[in-house]
């Protein structure tokens, strides 16, 4: 079964869209909505679609392994509402300044600062999973 990475991008306007392109089956998926799940169900209903033409056509779709993933951008402005830039600031040591040019667009990041945004994420949902409230 093919791995598919869908990218799910979250825009100035906060409207959502998620993207996959399988090179191998010269295919790509999309969705879109106002909401994280409604991006999700058109896309997965873009996947019927061409799962259904495909069969139409006498070609046979594949069942892909899909796993989703944000952009940094899109990260940062999907759960701006959440977790404040200064709270990331002390999660990933990145000053939120700096983080607030990713969120705008005005900067990328660079691959090694994805990867402390990352790191600095996943251990604190680490240390959010094994907590113990009494």
């Amino acid at each position: 079964m093919e791995k598919l990475l869908a990218v799910i991008e979250v825009g100035r306007d906060g409207l959502v869209a998620i993207h996959a392109r399988s090179e191998e089956h010269n295919c790509m998926i999309l969705g879109c909505g106002n909401s994280e799940e409604e991006a999700r169900e058109d896309f997965f209903e873009c996947r019927d679609e061409l799962k259904e033409m495909a069969e139409k056509s006498g070609t046979e779709f594949p069942d892909f392994d899909i796993e989703f993933a944000y952009d940094t951008a899109s990260f940062l402005r999907y759960y701006g509402n959440t977790i404040t830039l200064t709270g990331l600031q002390k999660i990933t040591g990145i000053n939120s300044k700096q983080l607030s040019h990713y969120v705008t667009g005005y900067r990328k990041p660079s691959p090694k600062t994805v990867e402390r945004i990352r790191q600095g994420v996943s251990k604190f949902a680490e240390t959010l999973q094994h907590a113990v409230l009494v």
